[in-house]
């Protein structure tokens, strides 16, 4: 496995010193000076604990941790870092992204399909719609495999045949909610799950929020379909629209006086009526006609 040694090696680093990610990647390269921050950390324990300020039994101590939750990762699993022709560019917050699944799906069309945890019929309905004309029109659907309208468009594209991405706030050796365990694993199967954070990390609640920034920063543009004011779904968009990226938004939710947020994203693309949601997002992001045709006989997976 790819970067298994030297994401270890840096999960030691962030475990001792309990600092944020730009930190401990500065004092990593600080160590990378003194010795090969690819070899197991034990030949090199000496050059660790000088750099980190530590004694030699802590960071044994620690690396011992974070070993133990390290092979927990699924055998399949793939450790990528910036150095990876595959890395998406607009990353840069971030040391390493484990991947389950096709990898390749990091450099497809992606869209970000997002909305609220507690959906209406109607906003389901919409989901599935918008997913169909994304799919059809070759975009892979991007979502947080989170309950709601997260749930509802990784379920169609799957059901339909149509690439699907997961990013989730969780290790990968983890599924939130757990009611999410089998589509996850769906997902890995027929598409991609991707996780910014390792299985030495205890999972806490901005993970969720970090996972909404990975999203919008490898999809094209955030479609978000259902969301209250101050949800995850809006905070989407908000990360979109600093990164300059598309936001799309239906024109029904756009026109509900119920919610503020809809009309505070001056620049969103209003799609109406939702099964042309293919169309109006190659438009706006001037993508050829001919993207994303099929050319052969689809093979559906088998859900549930």
């Amino acid at each position: 496995m790819d970067n298994y040694q030297k994401a270890l090696n840096y999960e030691t680093v962030v475990r001792i010193l309990q600092k944020a990610d730009n930190y401990c990647q500065s004092v990593f390269l600080q160590i990378g000076n003194e010795c090969d921050a690819r070899e197991e950390l034990p030949y090199n324990v000496k050059a660790y604990a000088s750099v980190l300020g530590v004694d030699s039994s802590a960071v044994n101590d620690a690396y011992s941790k974070c070993r133990s939750a390290f092979e927990k990762l699924p055998e399949k699993t793939i450790i990528i870092d910036p150095t990876h022709p595959l890395w998406p560019t607009e990353v840069t917050d971030t040391p390493f992204l484990y991947l389950l699944g096709d990898s390749s799906l990091l450099k497809a069309k992606g869209i970000c399909v997002v909305g609220t945890r507690s959906p209406s019929d109607r906003g389901m309905a919409l989901t599935r719609e918008v997913v169909d004309s994304l799919g059809e029109s070759g975009f892979t659907i991007v979502s947080g495999l989170a309950m709601g309208i997260d749930g509802v468009a990784h379920i169609e594209a799957l059901a339909k045949d149509f690439k699907t991405i997961g990013v989730i706030g969780t290790s990968v050796c983890e599924s939130y909610p757990p009611k999410h365990e089998k589509l996850q694993a769906l997902v890995a199967e027929h598409g991609l799950v991707i996780s910014q954070f390792a299985p030495s990390r205890e999972v806490q609640r901005y993970f969720f929020m970090q996972r909404n920034l990975l999203m919008s920063q490898i999809a094209l543009g955030s479609f978000v379909i259902e969301s209250r004011d101050g949800g995850g779904g809006v905070k989407q968009a908000q990360y979109s629209e600093k990164q300059g990226k598309k936001i799309f938004i239906l024109k029904e939710t756009y026109d509900n006086r119920t919610f503020l947020w809809p009309r505070r994203f001056k620049d969103a693309v209003i799609v109406n009526p939702p099964h042309t949601a293919g169309t109006k997002v190659k438009r706006s992001l001037q993508i050829s006609r001919t993207f994303g045709k099929k050319t052969g006989d689809d093979i559906q997976p088998t859900l549930f």
